[in-house]
């Protein structure tokens, strides 16, 4: 069943571009070209096609030819990316904790709180990046608001994350496998 907070929709014809913009702490800004699927004020859907093998120190490996949707709200403190491999197998769910978030049909911009989870195939939860969170903390560069929202996002992720992976699969199946 859908969530009150996920509002209806425009779907976007296949090749429509959007920028995810990320905006980490510290300053650096990540930026990647996605195709838009779906978006409102409130939420958006977008697809990032991996082309080369994650470089990136991840707890699964991201082979090339794996789709990475993601599932981006106004009003959550956190993100989340469903990672599908080239041969349609389900590899592992992604929430960040984020902030700030806003969202057009051209860019999806946000904060990173640092804090990120991994959910993988067999449904075990991982959090990463805690100690680089605590010490963003004691430094001053996250807010008390920031702090917050990573610990709201906490809350949801540990006590909710099997539902809202539901949720991601009902909302990729309505938005993306049904027919446009």
């Amino acid at each position: 069943m859908p969530r009150k907070d996920t509002p209806r929709v425009q779907r976007f014809p296949p090749g429509t571009r959007v920028t995810e913009r990320k905006f980490k702490p510290g300053g650096a800004v990540s930026t990647f070209t996605c195709e838009l699927i779906a978006c409102s004020r409130d939420f958006a859907l977008v697809l990032f096609r991996v082309e080369r093998p994650s470089a990136f120190n991840t707890p699964v490996p991201i082979p090339a030819g794996t789709r990475s949707y993601g599932f981006f709200w106004h009003n959550r403190p956190y993100n989340a990316y469903r990672f599908i491999g080239a041969d349609g197998r389900l590899i592992a769910h992604r929430f960040d904790a984020v902030t700030a978030v806003r969202i057009t049909s051209h860019e999806i911009a946000y904060r990173d709180l640092a804090l990120d989870w991994w959910v993988l195939e067999d449904g075990v939860l991982l959090e990463e990046d805690r100690e680089e969170f605590e010490a963003l903390i004691a430094s001053g560069a996250f807010s008390s608001q920031d702090a917050e929202a990573a610990t709201r996002a906490t809350q949801t992720v540990y006590s909710r994350y099997r539902h809202i992976i539901d949720e991601l699969a009902d909302l990729q199946h309505r938005l993306v496998i049904a027919p446009r």
